[in-house]
């Protein structure tokens, strides 16, 4: 169960929001698929930090809930366990990114947890071609400043005051004329050459007929 993993606090991976927020769109692509490496012995993760940290806040741990953790379980000592966090944290095989370049098109990097550095190497790799994504500016977003942040504000303000002129000027160009019953708005409707169930008359034809 959730409450008996512990996070191990001298882990050396440290995973940004951004990081987790990965992986938590992943998990509710594919499904969380395993990974989490408990030390039964002391209770710590040895592995798997990040995908707790995802399971956590799809599932809305505060600690008084639980929930049940599909884990590898491992019986290690102290030693044991920070020897093999290290190796985990630090014998990763670097990734062949000239394949990965190949396919890059095919798939969504985001649910893949490419992260900005590994699209950096990619990049070298892809192909110069207009159909070919060329630069890792086609991948990232930038958060606005908050000086573009201001900027937008100010002019979706100065946007909508200008739709309200216009609408305020478009409303100005309408008049309305009234008739005291029926028969009168018969009467007109024959001198203005106009169907009786007619509802609207342009301006300028009433221009026309007065000139």
């Amino acid at each position: 169960m959730r409450s008996q993993l512990h996070a191990q606090p001298y882990n050396p991976k440290k995973h940004t929001d951004r990081q987790v927020d990965g992986q938590k769109k992943n998990i509710r692509t594919f499904g969380y698929l395993g990974g989490i490496v408990w030390n039964e012995r002391t209770g710590n993760l040895i592995d798997g930090h990040r995908r707790l940290k995802a399971l956590d806040q799809l599932n809305k741990y505060d600690g008084t809930s639980d929930y049940p953790v599909k884990v590898e379980v491992v019986d290690f000592d102290e030693k044991q366990e920070k020897e093999q966090m290290t190796y985990m944290a630090l014998g990763s095989t670097r990734p062949d990114y000239e394949m990965i370049a190949e396919y890059l098109p095919d798939i969504d990097y985001q649910l893949a947890g490419i992260e900005p550095y590994d699209l950096a190497q990619i990049e070298s790799f892809l192909p110069q071609q207009p159909a070919a994504i060329e630069t890792i500016d086609d991948f990232l977003e930038p958060e606005p400043t908050h000086e573009e942040k201001k900027t937008a504000v100010k002019e979706a303000k100065k946007e909508a005051q200008l739709r309200a002129v216009e609408n305020w000027q478009n409303v100005q160009a309408y008049i309305t004329i009234s008739f005291a019953d029926a028969e009168e708005k018969r009467m007109f409707c024959d001198i203005a050459g106009l169907k009786e169930g007619d509802m609207f008359i342009a301006g300028k034809d009433i221009l026309d007929m007065i000139q």
